[in-house]
């Protein structure tokens, strides 16, 4: 299902107006835009202050359980897990070294759930995530986020054409 989503979202006509993809260090993102970076040429930047929310590599009986906890309590660490602020705190960081990096550019980041969730609440001006709004947004879900305000422009949907994927289970057992 994540190829499907991979090779929908790689024929996005948004693409076109894209000078520049940013990737987390994470293997992962690669290979969401692996299908878009056959097609196209453009340069990629890879940056670890887009990873998601350090969490660990202990498997979870119930993740979904996990993640509603560390949103409900987003200055804590919970089991270990970075501290959905921290998180925030570095993945704005990111943000504003690419604007200064880039400034005329129009970049495409491609990410994780938990930290766009994070980033997507502190657009809204919320403190902390829904924890029903993280598990529907779906793998391979595509914003629009207007500069310098930041303003979310168009919410996170999934790309036409790809299917839907919820969350609440780790990645590995999808």
């Amino acid at each position: 299902m994540g190829r499907e989503q991979a090779e929908a979202s790689a024929r996005l006509p948004l693409w076109d107006a894209v000078d520049r993809i940013v990737l987390s260090s994470e293997a992962k993102t690669r290979l969401t835009v692996a299908p878009l970076l056959v097609a196209r040429s453009l340069p990629v930047v890879v940056d670890p202050r887009f990873d998601e929310l350090r969490r660990g590599s202990a498997w979870l009986g119930d993740y979904g359980a996990r993640v509603a906890e560390v949103l409900a309590k987003p200055d804590r660490s919970i089991g270990g897990w970075e501290t959905a602020h921290h998180a925030l705190s570095r993945f704005l960081d990111g943000l504003h070294a690419l604007r200064q990096a880039f400034p005329a550019e129009t970049l495409a980041l491609v990410g994780h759930g938990l930290t766009f969730s994070l980033f997507r609440a502190h657009l809204m001006g919320r403190e902390r995530v829904d924890f029903d709004d993280w598990q529907r947004l779906s793998f391979c879900a595509v914003a629009a986020v207007d500069w310098p305000a930041p303003q979310l422009i168009n919410d996170f949907e999934p790309a036409p054409g790809a299917p839907s994927m919820g969350r609440g289970r780790r990645h590995d057992d999808v």
